[in-house]
């Protein structure tokens, strides 16, 4: 059996583009804080269209479209698959240096989050709305609200970090915590997680 380490964007069987799975598309549209009608209007594509490919593997071609506009905007798609067999390790995230040796020069061409995680992405990989994350991880939904903002709150933090962390959900990125320059962040499922949908 052939073993395919995707990037969805631009790898193929043959002439077949791969689409990116509904959880990954959603987590691309909320590291880049897109409401679906915004995103459907910059995409060029109708918005129940988008909320359809955001929950079922119908409309590849407009899944394929989605997946380039997100790119356009510098996200990543990534997974691992195996020909015949179902996606693991879907998620997305922000494109990022080859090297932790930047530059002055390569500073400018990467997209900068000033916190390590996404916790917004996180939600919509999962699939979830505040009100649930906030009762599964034992936290008031306004702090759940706050802490995908970046607000830093060090216990609270941790606590919705651990919780995420708990159900198979990986946390991409690096970064400086004396600059506040994090590159690479996003969210992607864990090894032992296959991707699935999580209503």
């Amino acid at each position: 059996m052939v073993f395919v380490d995707n990037y969805f964007g631009d790898r193929f069987f043959g002439s077949m583009r791969i689409p990116a799975p509904a959880d990954a598309l959603r987590a691309a549209r909320a590291l880049l804080n897109l409401t679906q009608t915004t995103a459907a209007d910059r995409a060029n594509i109708l918005r129940r269209s988008l909320s359809t490919v955001e929950t079922s593997e119908r409309l590849p071609d407009t899944n394929l479209k989605l997946v380039d506009f997100y790119m356009a905007q510098g996200i990543e798609f990534v997974g691992d698959t195996k020909i015949g067999e179902e996606i693991t390790r879907a998620g997305a995230k922000w494109v990022a240096p080859a090297t932790t040796e930047l530059g002055n020069a390569m500073v400018g061409e990467f997209h900068v989050e000033t916190t390590p995680v996404s916790f917004r992405a996180a939600r919509a990989l999962l699939n979830k709305e505040q009100n649930e994350v906030a009762e599964d991880a034992k936290l008031s939904r306004e702090t759940v609200k706050a802490l995908e903002k970046g607000v830093r709150w060090a216990s609270s933090h941790q606590a919705l970090r651990d919780y995420y962390e708990s159900i198979g959900i990986e946390f991409t990125g690096w970064g400086d915590t004396a600059t506040g320059r994090f590159y690479g962040v996003g969210v992607r499922w864990k090894a032992s997680k296959p991707y699935a949908e999580n209503e």
